[in-house]
């Protein structure tokens, strides 16, 4: 089985170029400055110094130039995972819905979504429950600083067995398979859940609902569940409108109105027809992220702006590294009252996913060195918290430095997505024996990825820009370490302690940079019941966001430590939710 590697997946991406001083927003990279005058103050005069374009308030379009107006109990902006799914909800109970996007097609990425004593779980053994999630609610919070809204976690926490068991009878139905991604042991415990993490399937072969045909489930596989969807919501007399812009939204029958109630939003269709959607229940932004806004990323978060890829916005992108979206929603949101959200900065979602790891979602657990050849870290740790640590490296690059009895150091090797018992017969990847992870590094020694020799003296001068002379007295100490079972420097747990003594040798040289960015999470101040609110924490009447864009949920970077947790909130069980709120209203 051949490694899986973001590499197999990355196409068609532009080299990254900007940094905080190109583009001239920020006096320092990861400055935690508070957000522009104005940002916390929608509606301030436009007049006023220091306000950022994205403040900046659309022109309304004449009433004679609107060349439709539809109309349904709930409008939907975004046919994303979020949108879709409670688009699927709101249609199969009755409510009429329609979803605009401004993409051509649906659109998602990713495929992991945690779940709770799931039916699938039960049906494995796995004994998973809510209060096994006690101690990674605490490591969640205190990653956040505590500065996240406790009360959208327990929403969530409440009713994530009941959302997710629905979305698997609705795939089960259509003949679809759910795997579950291994669990992930920490010796120091902090990070331990058991599998959790469902992925969507489809086995080989034609079907009226499933047309995607995506190779790897956790990375993929969500593109199934947007097939579903859209299926469903056609079927149950729901409308979707593809290649169609949202331009701004009416409150109190206002163009970005400050008082009343949110009725409608203004759009742009491919003909270049303007059309006006009235919510009679909801306006329900479901637009993505901020991520390709580079004055919204300096504004609220300036941490990753020096990895973002300089590209032309593609409504399209799929599992697209380097920045997304550019803030649709969030700016309707800001022009109509809306506040930003209290936890700063936003949360991105960075990883690093590179090199020989034994757990689908850890760090390389050798040693990691820094250009100066001096190890910064306690390399037992999750790849989001890897590439933190990394990116504050001179140059922002690593140094993995392993022997050939390190593939031996664990029974079994997991990369990312796979899966328990390797079920279902896909395309995802397996866990690997010792010899075969030997035969994969000897592999990446064929591609470039990885240099070999038979000496560390020799191996330290093929990893370009490594001070080899200090990397060689970092390794002996190192090794001393190893032997003794106790490593003072990091207090890395002593079973993950393996001497680097073998040969041959392996390294590798991996740099932090746009393909390891995904998105940006958060943004409106919005409640449990996902509404979006004001600078009083008042709810703007008839609008809703959800998915990525909902505030609070995440602070400092999301981490991966719960991991699909995203996708299950603010994809699954909030817009399970809010359907069934809206069909009451």
């Amino acid at each position: 089985m051949k490694n899986f590697s973001r590499r197999d997946f990355i196409k068609g991406m532009s080299t990254a170029t900007v940094g905080a001083g190109a583009l001239g927003l920020l006096t320092a990279c990861g400055s935690t400055n508070p957000p522009p005058a104005g940002a916390d103050t929608p509606g301030a005069s436009q007049a006023q110094a220091g306000v950022p374009s994205f403040m900046m308030e659309p022109e309304a379009i004449p009433e004679d130039k609107i060349a439709e107006t539809k109309t349904a109990d709930i409008i939907v902006i975004g046919a994303g995972v979020s949108g879709l799914c409670l688009a699927c909800r709101a249609a199969e109970l009755g409510s009429s819905v329609i979803v605009f996007a401004a993409s051509a097609k649906h659109v998602e990425r990713g495929g992991s979504n945690h779940g709770i004593d799931t039916k699938t779980q039960q049906k494995k053994g796995i004994n998973y429950k809510a209060k096994d999630m006690a101690h990674r609610l605490k490591q969640e919070f205190m990653a956040a600083g505590y500065n996240v809204d406790q009360e959208k976690w327990s929403t969530w926490l409440k009713h994530n067995t009941e959302s997710m068991n629905w979305l698997i009878d609705k795939m089960e139905s259509h003949g679809a398979g759910v795997t579950l991604e291994l669990g992930y042991h920490d010796e120091d415990y902090l990070f331990d859940f058991a599998p959790a993490s469902h992925n969507f399937v489809f086995p080989e072969g034609t079907s009226e609902v499933f047309k995607s045909n995506p190779f790897f489930g956790a990375a993929f596989g969500q593109a199934l569940v947007n097939d579903m969807y859209q299926y469903e919501i056609l079927k149950n007399g729901g409308k979707i409108d593809f290649e169609t812009t949202a331009l701004y939204l009416i409150r109190g029958d206002k163009a970005n109105g400050k008082s009343g109630r949110v009725t409608a939003v203004i759009a742009k269709d491919s003909g270049g027809r303007y059309i006006k959607y009235v919510g009679k229940k909801a306006i329900v932004m479901a637009t993505g992220d901020f991520s390709q806004n580079k004055e919204m990323m300096a504004a609220y978060c300036p941490q990753a702006l020096d990895i973002l890829a300089e590209r032309e916005i593609d409504y399209n992108a799929g599992f697209q590294f380097g920045g997304l979206y550019p803030g649709d929603g969030h700016k309707m949101g800001l022009w109509a009252g809306a506040a930003w959200q209290k936890a700063y900065p936003n949360a991105a979602m960075i990883d690093n996913l590179n090199g020989p790891y034994s757990k689908g979602i850890s760090n390389v657990c050798t040693i990691n060195l820094n250009a100066d050849g001096v190890r910064y870290m306690n390399e037992d740790t999750l790849c989001s918290y890897s590439a933190w640590a990394t990116k504050q490296q001179p140059g922002k690059a690593a140094y993995y430095i392993w022997d050939s009895a390190y593939a031996h150091h664990y029974d079994e090797w997991a990369s990312f997505g796979t899966t328990l018992g390797g079920d279902n017969a896909w395309n995802g990847p397996k866990t690997k024996t010792p010899e075969e992870m030997l035969a994969a590094w000897e592999e990446g020694v064929e591609k470039g990825t990885y240099v070999k020799a038979d000496t560390l003296e020799e191996l330290v001068t093929k990893l370009e820009g490594l001070n080899g002379e200090q990397a060689l007295k970092t390794l002996k100490k190192y090794n001393e370490y190893c032997e003794a079972g106790y490593d003072p420097d990091f207090l890395k747990n002593a079973k993950e302690l393996a001497p680097i003594k073998t040969g041959p040798f392996y390294g590798m040289k991996y740099t932090i940079g746009f393909a390891n960015f995904l998105c940006v999470t958060g943004g409106l101040r919005t409640n449990p019941e996902m509404q979006v609110c004001d600078e009083n924490d008042q709810p703007i009447e008839g609008l809703y966001n959800i998915g990525i864009m909902v505030g609070d949920m995440y602070a400092n970077t999301y981490n991966f430590a719960i991991c699909g947790h995203n996708l299950s909130s603010t994809c699954n069980t909030f817009p399970y939710l809010l359907a069934e709120r809206l069909k009451e209203a």
